[in-house]
């Protein structure tokens, strides 16, 4: 494993790592390796979960990100193992960056849906606020179209908000329902005020910005109070 990491820190790139450093909020270190060079990177190796143990977190971004596109790559098949290190894996994640690119990099078919309903509901319990998003970007990805408002709101009162990177991933999520279904968030604009004032104003405007609402739309939820 140590060959590989070698090989991955030749790719680093300070310019890249400064600018990367304005757009993500977080103590831990930047390589400045782009995802696609990651991504690519990730193509080359196979490893296993042994190996995958000994890349060391939190030590740079781009090195968490690797972590996470190897463990999807592993987890082409969706046993227990992966399971459990998808879990802990998601203890680790320190910043927006890493979260939203290791969920947006995952693959679960509708056979593993009962499983990740699972998983996402114990993650948007989580204490850690970057836990929490996971689980509502895993909602919004997967589950928009599968369950029912109801049911989706049911999830979102058991969240705890107040973080930003929480209550804005809400608002995305909110924002996306009603791109699928405006009626839904339109009728309970008044039960979302009162999950969060803020989730609220973001997922006005979000829908506002749009171009998925009509415009007809965009007057209504502009209206309410």
């Amino acid at each position: 494993m140590n060959e590989i990491l070698e090989a991955f820190y030749k790719l680093k790139d300070e310019k890249q790592a400064h600018f990367a450093e304005k757009l993500t909020k977080t103590t831990i270190s930047f390589l400045g390796i782009k995802i696609p060079m990651i991504k690519t990177f990730v193509k080359h190796y196979d490893i296993s979960y042994h190996d995958l143990q000994q890349i060391p977190l939190n030590i740079y971004v781009e090195q968490d990100i690797l972590y996470g596109m190897f463990l999807n790559k592993l987890g082409k098949k969706k046993d227990e193992k992966y399971y459990q290190t998808f879990l802990t894996f998601t203890a680790y994640l320190d910043n927006w960056m890493c979260c939203d690119t290791f969920v947006s990099n995952t693959n679960f078919q509708k056979d593993d849906y009962d499983k990740l309903y699972e998983l996402v509901q114990s993650l948007l319990t989580k204490e850690k606020p970057i836990q929490r998003r996971c689980g509502l970007v895993l909602l919004k990805k997967y589950f928009i179209k599968v369950l029912t408002f109801e049911q989706i709101f049911t999830l979102l009162k058991k969240v705890t908000y107040g973080n930003y990177y929480v209550d804005m991933a809400c608002a995305w999520l909110l924002c996306s329902v009603g791109c699928y279904n405006f009626t839904c968030i339109y009728d309970h604009l008044d039960d979302i005020y009162k999950l969060s004032p803020f989730v609220y104003n973001k997922t006005i405007q979000k829908m506002k910005e749009s171009y998925l609402i009509s415009n007809d739309q965009k007057k209504l939820i502009s209206y309410h109070k």
